[in-house]
């Protein structure tokens, strides 16, 4: 007996445009970047907008709100603790230094989130975080922090509009 192949449910369907959306919106900006990478805008991609537009979609319809500014709320969080992170480290160039500030970045954005009982937000702002530390140098650090802050926020709105616009599952009825 052959298998049948199932049809993408509309929670797919909306992920998908949420996702071409985002695309749409940031792929003409990389045409603008230069290629030292020395402005805001050489920062800015639809990576980070595409993947907060599928977190939110992939959670309940009720829940997208949520998991959107959590998203939005442990980037913002990993990006503060990574830039203090790294201002107040003086000699970057020792390997136990590093790791000794990285784990303890790590930790206090774990910690942050959970205090402020968002801990689906944990993952990314120790992502982000780290990503300061050890990806980027001097003014791209702080280009950096405020294109990963801005993608998310254009990725939640998105997924938002997204789920606002297109239908989601029909309401039982109520006998």
């Amino acid at each position: 007996m052959r298998q049948k192949i199932p049809l993408p449910g509309m929670r797919t369907i909306k992920t998908t445009v949420a996702v071409m959306l985002s695309l749409a919106i940031f792929l003409p900006l990389e045409a603008l970047g230069t290629a030292e990478g020395t402005r805001f805008i050489d920062q800015l991609g639809p990576f980070y907008a595409c993947i907060a537009s599928i977190v939110c979609m992939q959670s309940s319809v009720g829940a997208t709100w949520k998991q959107g500014v959590s998203r939005l709320l442990g980037t913002l969080i990993g990006g503060l603790l990574g830039l203090l992170c790294v201002s107040v480290t003086t000699y970057w160039g020792h390997p136990a230094v590093l790791v000794l500030v990285c784990g303890v970045g790590t930790l206090a954005c774990i910690y942050l989130c959970n205090v402020l009982t968002r801990p689906s937000a944990c993952a990314i702002s120790a992502i982000v975080c780290c990503s300061i530390m050890l990806s980027h140098s001097g003014q791209e650090r702080y280009f950096y922090t405020v294109a990963r802050m801005l993608e998310t926020a254009v990725g939640i709105l998105v997924a938002m509009a997204v789920n606002h616009v297109l239908p989601g599952k029909p309401e039982a009825s109520k006998a």
